[in-house]
């Protein structure tokens, strides 16, 4: 219809601008998160250390916004997630603003546990869509939220 095909073109317009500011975002978290003693894993390719990174680099002009990170427990990702004051808590990406999921309990809750750790799908992995706000925004109210 008329307003879809007018909020996709508007869209459009400033999607270049948007994806670059979140991807400089990701890829600062995405190294602030590996460094961090509380985090078991990231899994994003904007890391030189993911297993995928020079296929990634090769095929794409950039890495994204969407990672994931593990916090080895589902204690430890349920405290994250309650602590945080900034990202969204929801089963959705690519907004403008920074969105958390929780794959075990939210997109992938149907599926059995033993399907889970099959897929990698632990009870400690969070999803992160990272979105416009700065940063260092982020940086320390993950920090804060880490430390709970």
């Amino acid at each position: 219809g008329p307003d879809d095909s007018w909020m996709v073109l508007r869209g459009i317009r400033t999607l270049a601008v948007r994806l670059e500011a979140q991807q400089r975002s990701a890829i600062r978290l995405a190294d602030w998160l590996a460094a961090r003693q509380e985090v078991t894993a990231v899994h994003y390719p904007g890391l030189k250390s993911h297993p995928g990174h020079d296929l990634h680099a090769s095929q794409t002009t950039g890495p994204g916004a969407v990672m994931s990170f593990d916090l080895g427990t589902e204690s430890a990702a349920l405290a994250f997630l309650q602590a945080v004051k900034i990202p969204l808590t929801a089963v959705s990406l690519g907004g403008i603003e920074t969105i958390l999921s929780w794959p075990c309990r939210m997109s992938h809750a149907s599926m059995p546990r033993e399907e889970h750790q099959k897929r990698g799908i632990g009870d400690g992995l969070i999803r992160l869509s990272v979105g416009l706000e700065a940063s260092e925004d982020l940086e320390a109210d993950f920090a804060r939220a880490l430390g709970k």
